[in-house]
């Protein structure tokens, strides 16, 4: 039975709710896809009052139509690596997939003559 409720009910993509709780960038367990934490605020962009904000189909937006010390409709967002204390309240989070492109992987291999005659190598490059 449950996995017909699988079969017709679960969401074709991942939504990473169990990656990236301590760490702002990792692998999510559920997909194994590199995930990046990001944050964004919202500003006024006549004042740069910073306002609450939203998540709506994808987009940020301010929750309200207009701001609320200078009345202005226009805002502007900001997206941010790292976050302080002070703008918590304001901020919106998301996690992004990176693409493996992106990624810059380091690796390393290590030579070992079989007669131990000579010394061990170390080889470093990108993949």
């Amino acid at each position: 039975m449950k996995s017909l409720f699988n079969l017709f009910f679960k969401k074709s993509t991942c939504l990473h709710t169990h990656a990236l709780i301590n760490t702002n960038e990792g692998y999510c367990p559920d997909c194994g896809a590199f995930l990046k934490k990001y944050f964004y605020i919202v500003r006024c962009s006549r004042c740069d009052l910073k306002r609450e904000a939203k998540i709506f189909f994808g987009d940020v937006l301010p929750e309200e139509k207009f701001c609320t010390n200078c009345g202005s409709k226009e805002f502007y967002v900001e997206k941010l690596d790292k976050i302080s204390f002070i703008d918590i309240p304001y901020a919106i989070h998301t996690k992004e997939v990176v693409s493996p492109e992106l990624l810059d992987f380091v690796s390393a291999q290590i030579w070992v003559d079989e007669n131990k005659t000579k010394p061990v190598r170390y080889l470093t490059g990108n993949m």
